[in-house]
């Protein structure tokens, strides 16, 4: 890698995701146990400004967080020293602030905003691939720690976030297989060569070797798949790109928010506050719609029920009156496969709905013949009178005339029947087939 060919970072907003599931227990210890504080409602000139950019619905839930459904955040700061154990080597960094966002469902989210040890390009990319990893190594006073051990003992009093043997652990099995990155480089791009904005991106986003894909090496990406994951980038204006994946958001941008030693207010908000809860929506509506995927099995009309209310209440088209918060919204869907989950649940409960109704179906076909017995046994005297009427008439004794008589009516009941109940119908017929088949 040659560091030359790279801008200078002049700032970098990176955070670490995650999700866990939580109970009213971790939701009270938060402030009185591990030392969070929550955070206060927002002055009303903010609330004002929130109002007039974005959509009330995810305005009340996410920003101004003034609604019944409203995420609950809680905060602290840090100042934790990391050391990550990478082969024969060491990578060094802080864990500066953490949050935790108590979504409904009982589903919880934290962020981690960390540091390198270093502010360069290599330094930023060994940080964030140590960060990402569940099972990173982590030294720690003398012992080896998995990362997501470390993370539950610092930040989350202990609560586990992967299974083991003896504890299982739901969320574990619809996060995902890495801890989630967020992250917003502000850098100088001036007077550079064979510099690739979009490379450097992709490498970031990915966690792939840094100058491989200009390298042409044997481990970088083929130019279709580059085109192909460059489709969910967000680059509505020259001086910055950001790219959404399935595990990570990167923004490089020159002068994105600090320039000249000054950091620009504004601009850090926007990235470390608003596109980062637009961020944190979409991976709760992800995960959920996952889970009601997973598990619909088990009780399908009871998450027929709690889809169809979880879409009508969080399932927007768009959530701002301005175009680029819709813009990292929407591809931040697309990246997480927001759209083909549901759809995918959607052409489950069709399919649901078909199946009910065929049910239905039968049991009205069953009562119906049900009340046809039932009212045909009126006439079950003057039919018995009938038959004996004819069996005297034909000479034949009893055993051999109601033999026949049998025959008669199951050749006349069977079709009646199956027709009635054609679901039980083909289960016999099945049965016969595959009986007389082994014989």
């Amino acid at each position: 890698m040659n560091d030359s060919k790279y801008p200078s970072i002049d700032a970098a907003l990176v955070k670490v995701v995650g999700i866990f599931d939580y109970d009213k227990k971790f939701a009270a210890s938060l402030e009185k146990e591990f030392g969070y504080t929550a955070t206060p409602a927002i002055d009303y000139a903010n609330a004002q400004f929130y109002r007039d950019k974005y959509y009330m619905e995810f305005n009340e839930i996410m920003l101004t967080q003034s609604a019944e459904n409203a995420v609950k955040t809680f905060e602290k700061s840090a100042d934790i020293s990391i050391i990550f154990k990478k082969q024969q080597s060491q990578i060094k960094a802080k864990v500066l602030h953490s949050e935790i966002k108590l979504f409904e469902q009982n589903i919880g989210i934290f962020a981690l905003t960390v540091q390198p040890d270093s502010l360069d390009f290599l330094s930023l990319s060994d940080c964030m691939f140590c960060f990402r990893m569940f099972s990173s190594v982590v030294l720690e006073k003398e012992k080896e720690l998995f990362l997501h051990e470390w993370i539950s003992a610092e930040f989350l009093g202990g609560k586990s976030l992967r299974s083991t043997k003896e504890n299982h652990v739901d969320s574990d099995d619809y996060s995902g297989s890495k801890f989630k990155i967020y992250s917003a480089i502000s850098v100088n791009e001036h007077n550079l060569e064979g510099y690739n904005r979009n490379e450097l991106l992709f490498e970031l986003g990915t966690n792939a070797k840094l100058g491989s894909t200009a390298a042409g090496t044997y481990d970088a990406p083929s130019k279709e798949y580059l085109k192909k994951t460059m489709e969910h980038s967000v680059s509505a204006f020259n001086s910055s790109t950001g790219l959404a994946l399935l595990d990570s958001y990167t923004v490089i941008g020159h002068d994105l928010f600090y320039t000249n030693g000054n950091l620009h207010r504004f601009n850090f908000s926007s990235y470390n506050h608003v596109y980062f809860s637009i961020y944190l929506f979409n991976l709760y509506i992800k995960y959920n719609v996952f889970r009601f995927n997973s598990k619909f099995k088990e009780h399908p009309v009871q998450y027929k029920s709690r889809f169809e209310d979880f879409i009508n209440e969080y399932n927007y088209s768009h959530i701002s009156f301005d175009f680029l918060p819709n813009l990292i919204y929407s591809k931040m869907r697309a990246a997480l496969g927001i759209e083909q989950e549901i759809k995918q649940f959607e052409k489950r409960l069709n399919s649901l709905a078909a199946n009910i109704q065929e049910e239905q179906e039968k049991r009205q076909a069953a009562l119906l013949g049900i009340i046809s017995i039932i009212s045909s046994i009126s006439a079950i005297e003057p039919i018995v009178e009938t038959v004996e009427e004819v069996r005297e008439y034909t000479g034949l004794g009893n055993a051999l005339f109601y033999l026949l008589l049998s025959f008669v009516v199951l050749a006349v009941a069977i079709p009646i029947l199956s027709y009635l109940f054609p679901h039980y119908a083909k289960k016999i017929w099945k049965k016969l087939s595959s009986y007389f088949k082994n014989d």
